[in-house]
């Protein structure tokens, strides 16, 4: 007890320091009420995502009563959500020492803190102790399944070598070969589905705890035809137990493992160093492990940021092969092929090299010791490719020039562009498999990985042989690159081992035959990826991976990730603008299933939501029914932001309907609604244009728009180039000028010979009118039936970028980057005008809501709760059933050749 007198004592010095807003006399003293009072307010400011208001009245309690435990706790809270976890863990500990009892929701804290903060072994200490005081907290148990107690060697039993060699599956003549059960071979093509872990509002090394997630995706792959998965890193030991459950119930059927070894680039400022010691070790560390691991003989120790515990469940006759390493970039395999000029062979005991570069070579002897490592310690082998991409292929490709070339057809034509960036340079060096080859004692043999899509890089779309290719379902720039990238490699097998095209709203290249990076409804990406399927098997490749089972949150698209910030949190919310996130079978759907909102007019599901403003008895009678605005709803979940508008009558020829938005600081934005609309009482910062079927946008005040066009000096003809309008600040003012947003995906290029191929765009603020039944993509429908307009607008197209925070985009860094700012909400007001308005208009035609008599009324401010913690939901997409079908058209002996 005197203990903890003592340490309660230290906490309330140590907790009048952390404040030092009074004096640390001021601290001793406690009033009890007082502290209370603020304590209640700062909780309940806390459940209403008011974050600041929740700290302020926290620091008034513990100011009233050091000693004041819930105070203390709530400040923790406070810095949690702040991502101000060292001081998070500090506030922690001082609700822990201040009161002799123990708290549940402080321990909880205190867990999470130091969780985040890398510190495993307290976590699961305090973790333990919350789960003594709360056992049934699913909160508690989630993250005790993620902290696993220390493993040991000790653990594992004991290991047995074969005395005969064992192979699982080989490669032969442009296929894959595993054992028929007879004591031969049959052909395998593969059917992979790459599966991916990271369920919402986790990071992608958070895995789902052991409650029957793994054992229902092994369901969904087995459902979806598949006969293979691919994972990319290790997993936590119950995928394992899981998978090996399946196979042992199936063995007319079992799903095939094809597991990869994960890496970071190696380290270099400018040029990364593949012969960095520290990295190399780690690298081949990490392909024991897994070689352990799938024979279900690894004691994995704890480390951030990667799954751990003991792994017994045996694999090894049912692992297909083994895809090393990441996707390499140009630029550095280039510069360590410069640096080492000479590094073009290599002679290993299972692998050789000739007429390599030197990561050729590098990849070559990590490779025979992984074949080593598995040889010397389970007397196993299995075939190996490593992870490879259009960028680093083998073939030339005269319409991709590098930063040097375009360079000089820029001066040479007597243009001023910026040089393009380093990522840009991906046809200036490539990487080979097919100058690896397996010596006599490798019988698995080598084959070739690559993942391909069919939108990127450019070539794929503007090289004119491939635009040439016609294939059994017409035109196919893709199938043209297949060809020639299979045919390269001979008799060696080529795995697609990545590829699919997003379910996204936001679109980040374009393609010709459509199969575009992003802007799909489901039912297009199903019928694109069952084709993408067909051309691969057509292609003679050895096989496919689907990319990828689930949608994943956090993952980040380039014509997104500068307006996702924090960029830690976007793992909270679901982007519909960024491809990465949406290419799943599986959808994670935003919000929990039972508070749906589906645009399709109706009214049914809006029970409940917040009404902002209804007509009343004092609003004059219109002219035409078309003009009556009758109320205005709102609502929100993890990825849009949902808007009802009722009207008297829907009469497109007739009345238009405008909804501003002050997204943030009523005083800045515009205080003019366009095409002679009233004068606004808040600036808005956009305005939803309800225009009829085909012409409905978001517009965007000018000075807030994200891009600007400048022109390209000296070009012939005259081009412009699309650059960030910084400083990203909306500005008062009263022009009425508001913009729709053209974002350029295809970047303009210059060919070897000159060509010139100019940029390509399109309009990502026109908003498509349809029923969500009918297009996963609807943004918006009108129903004539109820007179009701439902919409639903991504919190990117509003500038928000991290909504479980209410960040949204005002201003930019020391980079000149887009940062943030808090809002405390938005307001709207809503106006119908006649057709065919222009700005010299009478701002007093039409209804005007919420309603004065002198124009609009002061509009309430709408607020969000912060979270988090995501809602959402899970559902099968079409392309589901599409690759199954696909799947099963394609005999598992493979296609005939082509």
């Amino acid at each position: 007890m005197r203990g903890v007198t003592f340490l309660a004592a230290a906490a309330v010095v140590v907790a009048a320091a952390m404040l030092a807003a009074t004096p640390l006399k001021a601290q001793t003293a406690c009033d009890a009420t007082s502290a209370n009072a603020s304590i209640e307010a700062g909780w309940t400011a806390w459940r209403a995502g008011n974050t600041r208001e929740a700290e302020r009245s926290f620091r008034a309690g513990v100011r009233a009563c050091a000693t004041a435990q819930s105070g203390w706790t709530g400040l923790g809270y406070v810095a949690l959500r702040a991502g101000q976890v060292p001081l998070a863990i500090a506030r922690f500990d001082s609700a822990r020492a201040v009161a002799p009892v123990p708290d549940a929701d402080a321990t909880i804290g205190l867990g999470i803190a130091t969780f985040r903060a890398g510190d495993r072994v307290r976590a699961r200490a305090a973790f333990l102790e919350a789960a003594a005081l709360v056992p049934t907290d699913s909160l508690v148990r989630d993250y005790l399944s993620r902290l696993p107690r220390p493993v040991a060697a000790t653990d594992l039993p004991a290991r047995v070598r074969p005395d005969s060699l064992r192979i699982a599956a080989r490669t032969g003549r442009r296929i894959f070969e595993v054992p028929d059960g007879h004591g031969g071979w049959r052909p395998f093509w593969i059917k992979a589905v790459n599966l991916g872990a990271a369920l919402p509002g986790r990071h992608p090394s958070e895995f789902p705890p052991d409650d029957g997630t793994y054992e229902q995706w092994i369901r969904d792959l087995a459902d979806v035809g598949a006969n293979t998965v691919r994972v990319y890193t290790v997993h936590p030991p119950h995928f394992y137990r899981a998978l090996r459950e399946w196979n042992v119930a199936h063995p007319d059927a079992p799903l095939w493992l094809i597991h990869g070894v994960w890496t970071e680039l190696p380290p270099g400022a400018k040029e990364e160093n593949y012969d960095d010691p520290m990295w190399h070790a780690a690298f081949l560390r990490e392909m024991q492990q897994v070689v352990d691991i799938v024979h279900g003989n690894a004691a994995v120790a704890e480390r951030v940021g990667h799954a751990s515990g003991l792994y017994t469940s045996d694999l090894s006759a049912w692992t297909l092969g083994y895809i090393i390493g990441r996707e390499w970039e140009p630029f550095s395999v280039e510069a360590f092929a410069k640096r080492y000029p000479s590094r073009t062979s290599f002679r290993g005991r299972y692998i050789t090299v000739s007429g390599g570069n030197a990561v050729d070579v590098w990849l070559a002897t990590v490779a025979d010791s992984m074949i080593s490592y598995e040889m010397a310690r389970w007397n196993a082998q299995r075939p190996l490719a490593y992870t490879n991409w259009p960028t680093l292929d083998p073939l030339t490709h005269p319409t991709e020039t590098s930063r040097t070339e375009e360079t000089a057809w820029n001066k040479r034509r007597g243009e001023r562009v910026p040089e393009a960036s380093r990522e840009y340079d991906n046809d200036v060096i490539g990487l080979d498999a097919r100058v690896l080859t397996a010596t006599a004692a490798y019988g698995a043999g080598l084959f070739a990985s690559y993942h391909a899509y069919p939108y990127y890089p450019d070539f794929m779309v503007l090289d004119p042989g491939y635009a040439q290719t016609r294939g059994p379902e017409g035109a196919s720039n893709y199938l043209g690159y297949l060809r020639e990238l299979v045919a390269h490699h001979g008799e060696q097998p080529v795995v697609i081992s990545e590829v699919g095209v997003p379910s996204s709203r936001g679109n980040a290249h374009l393609q010709p035959q459509g199969w575009h990076h992003g802007g799909h409804d489901e039912v297009a990406q199903a019928a694109i990826n069952a084709r993408l399927t067909r051309e691969i098997a057509a292609s003679g490749a050895a096989g496919i991976g689907i990319f990828a089972l689930l949608d994943e949150w956090f993952k980040k698209n380039w014509m997104v990730i500068d307006f996702e910030q924090p960029l830690e949190r976007n793992r909270l919310w679901l982007n519909a603008l960024d491809p990465e996130q949406n290419y799943g079978l599986l959808a994670m759907r935003a919000g929990p299933r039972d508070s749906v909102i589906t645009i399709d007019g109706r009214r049914n599901d809006w029970a409940g939501r917040t009404l902002l403003y209804t007509r009343d008895a004092t609003t004059p009678v219109p002219s035409h029914a078309a003009f009556r605005v009758d109320a205005l709803s709102v609502h929100h979940d993890e990825a849009y932001v949902y808007l009802r508008l009722d009207v008297g009558a829907l009469d497109w020829a007739r009345a238009r309907y405008l909804i501003g938005i002050d997204s943030y600081d009523a005083r800045l934005g515009d205080r003019q609604l366009p095409f002679g609309g009233a004068a606004s009482p808040v600036g808005l910062e956009f305005v939803l244009d309800l225009n009829g079927h085909t012409s409905t946008r978001l517009l965007v005040d000018r000075p807030y728009t994200l891009y600007k066009s400048l022109p390209i000096r000296g070009s012939r003809p005259a081009v412009s180039q699309s650059v960030y309008n910084r400083p990203f600040q909306s500005r008062a003012n009263r022009d009425g000028l508001y913009d729709t947003l053209i974002v350029t995906p295809n970047r303009r290029t210059i060919a070897r010979d000159g060509r010139v191929f100019e940029a390509q765009r399109y309009e990502r603020n026109l908003l498509r009118h349809d029923r969500q039944q009918q297009s996963s993509l609807a943004d918006w429908y009108a129903d004539t039936t109820t007179n009701t307009i439902e919409v639903r607008i991504p919190w990117g197209l509003l500038h928000v970028m991290d909504p479980s925070s209410r960040t949204v985009l005002h201003g930019m860094d020391s980079g000149r980057l887009p940062t943030g700012i808090t809002t405390a909400g938005f307001r709207f007001v809503v106006q119908s005008i006649p057709v065919g308005a222009s700005a010299t208009s009478s701002g007093g035609v039409g209804e005007r809501l919420p309603f004065a008599p002198s124009g609009f009324a002061m509009p309430p401010l709408w607020s969000w709760a912060t979270w988090e913690s995501p809602r959402w939901h899970a559902e099968r997409k079409p392309a589901f059933a599409a690759l199954r079908a696909a799947f099963d058209a394609i005999p598992e002996s493979g296609p005939p050749r082509p």
